[in-house]
């Protein structure tokens, strides 16, 4: 078993079991605007919180769009309030460690998020997946951020034909410290509706 498939498969277990108990069947569609769908997935844990987002993408290819998300340094450009990344470990030419620092609204701290980034990019099969997932790793405390303890994201993107792409994307996250309700439901949707805006005028703009 190679290392991507021993990753996915420990991962994809992790997830399945926060899915679980998150009672992802009551996904509920929260926004949406032409080919964008964003799901909010109500948890019964009430430190986990589940978004599932959809896109179709016209005129852009899976080289383009793994790219875009493998340039993490770039996610300030278009990822929800996205203040700091970058690269503390590249492991291989398909996994790396990076540091991200998440603005949250006041009075809240901002998050710092420890995360590993794998790939599986199958050009003959058309099909690209990337799992993120949060990771130990020694770093400085800063006492003015929250570390996340919990997150698991997972890209799936496939060729519907020539000049189209259908982007499935899901994050299981704990914020971490104390966050309210009303605030964790509203970034629930706005974040990803946001960032997957951003992503499609990158990725088409001229």
């Amino acid at each position: 078993m190679n290392r991507f498939l021993q990753y996915s498969t420990f991962t994809i277990l992790v997830l399945l079991r926060a899915q679980l108990a998150a009672g992802q069947l009551d996904c509920v569609l929260k926004k949406e605007k032409g080919n964008l769908k964003v799901f909010s997935c109500p948890s019964k844990n009430a430190n986990l919180n589940t978004i599932k987002a959809e896109l179709i993408l016209e005129g852009v290819t899976l080289d383009r769009l793994y790219e875009f998300l493998w340039d993490v340094e770039n996610y300030v450009n278009w990822q929800y309030n996205t203040i700091e990344t970058s690269i503390l470990k590249k492991k291989s030419s398909t996994s790396m460690i990076y540091r991200t620092v998440v603005e949250a609204p006041w009075p809240l701290s901002n998050r710092e998020l420890f995360t590993e980034i794998e790939s599986d990019y199958d050009r003959s099969g058309k099909t690209l997946k990337i799992i993120t997932r949060n990771v130990d790793y020694e770093f400085p405390d800063n006492e003015d951020l929250v570390r996340v303890p919990f997150s698991v994201g997972v890209w799936d993107a496939a060729i519907l034909d020539n000049s189209t792409l259908k982007i499935v994307y899901t994050l299981t996250i704990d914020p971490g410290g104390s966050v309210p309700s009303w605030l964790v439901n509203m970034a629930i949707a706005e974040g990803p509706f946001v960032s997957f805006t951003n992503l499609k005028e990158s990725l088409t703009q001229k």
